[in-house]
């Protein structure tokens, strides 16, 4: 009897212990990696440039408790028009929400970074950015959908008519938690 008294307290014990976990998240296949557009002597066209937004769904594991995350990128420009000299400055923002409709408002955006662009013509401009979940962000991701977009602006301008290409270079969304067996 005594045998059996303990071993329930285990089994007890197992299912109300959790386990730490961390988890990282590739999201590069599911954004768009590559595009270009225009800056001119009036800036940025269009400004902003709007990357999504995009779905991602998964089938959340109610054994799965989420307690914390953060996302790192880094995106590069080049100039695709030889001769085009640029002044200013491009900013990359990536924003993570619980719908398409108000993905890019402010309490969505999640990291930030900008640069000088005037050595475009002379070789690429990286941005590396990383930012911390919110609450509300780390519930959109637990609810089993998710959209992720980005968007490039910036007071950039050029003495010409030239195309900037970007190459979206990492997109990871760093999980982690507890996991309840």
């Amino acid at each position: 009897m005594g045998k059996m008294r303990n071993l329930a307290f285990l089994a007890l014990a197992l299912t109300a212990c959790s386990i730490p976990f961390s988890h990282t998240v590739d999201a590069l296949p599911y954004l768009e990696q590559e595009g270009t557009f225009q800056v001119g002597q009036g800036g940025i066209n269009p400004n902003p440039k709007t990357l999504g937004p995009v779905a991602i769904t998964w089938n959340p594991d109610p054994r799965v408790s989420l307690t914390g995350a953060s996302l790192a990128y880094k995106v590069c420009f080049t100039s695709q028009t030889p001769g085009a000299t640029f002044a200013g400055t491009l900013s990359y923002a990536a924003y993570l929400g619980g719908s398409a409709g108000d993905l890019f408002s402010e309490a969505n955006r999640l990291a930030q970074g900008s640069g000088d662009v005037s050595q475009l013509n002379q070789g690429q401009v990286c941005l590396e950015g990383q930012g911390t979940l919110t609450s509300g962000q780390l519930a959109a991701i637990q609810s089993g959908t998710f959209y992720l977009g980005a968007q490039i602006s910036g007071d950039a301008t050029s003495n010409q008519e030239a195309t900037i290409g970007y190459r979206l270079e990492l997109f990871q969304i760093h999980l982690s938690g507890s996991f309840r067996p």
